[in-house]
């Protein structure tokens, strides 16, 4: 199984910034690369589009996934919409990508007892449209709240939701055919 993971924004794009000042870049490389460690644990190869606080274009991070074959793409992002914006959502395309953002989804509610925002099919997202697997996009939650910022900025909960992201990503391999 080979995963490509998308530690969202990077370099000269922090991403989102939270209330105190909390970038959202490297807050979703480090949920990544923990994340490419558990992984690794279940036997599965796992390819970051990034590994350092460097700028990757949305192309290059498509191409990354697209040439190295990748089984599934997901991409890990913080949300921002204001002080009371809260919750995860997991963002997917097509029906193969449902079928990842569902259980990922779910162990991410579960993990963090963070409010559900659902899941939601997105076709103007760059990642989503130029990978050729079954991918997804997961808003890990709201940078711009407050309490939310103050739980990105710890590193054990950056470990809660790589786990609840690999626990999600690990049914898969549970579901998905074996070849004879």
């Amino acid at each position: 199984m080979k995963l490509c993971l998308d530690p969202g924004h990077g370099g000269k794009d922090p991403g989102a910034v939270g209330p105190n000042g909390l970038a959202e870049a490297p807050v979703v490389l480090a949920i990544s690369q923990d994340l490419a460690g558990l992984l690794e644990t279940y036997g599965w190869s796992t390819k970051l589009t990034r590994e350092s606080e460097v700028f990757v274009e949305l192309g290059a991070r498509c191409e990354i996934a697209n040439d190295w074959g990748a089984n599934y793409f997901v991409s890990v992002h913080c949300n921002s919409n204001g002080p009371e914006a809260c919750g995860i959502e997991t963002l997917y395309k097509t029906d193969r990508g449902r079928h990842v953002a569902l259980p990922v989804h779910q162990a991410l509610i579960v993990a963090t007892g963070d409010r559900d925002r659902g899941l939601k099919q997105r076709t103007d997202l760059y990642v989503l449209n130029g990978t050729r697997m079954p991918a997804i996009l997961v808003e890990v939650g709201f940078i711009s709240h407050p309490a939310t910022e103050a739980n990105l900025a710890d590193a054990l909960y950056l470990g809660v939701l790589a786990e609840a992201i690999a626990l999600g990503l690990k049914s898969l391999d549970v579901l998905t055919p074996k070849p004879l």
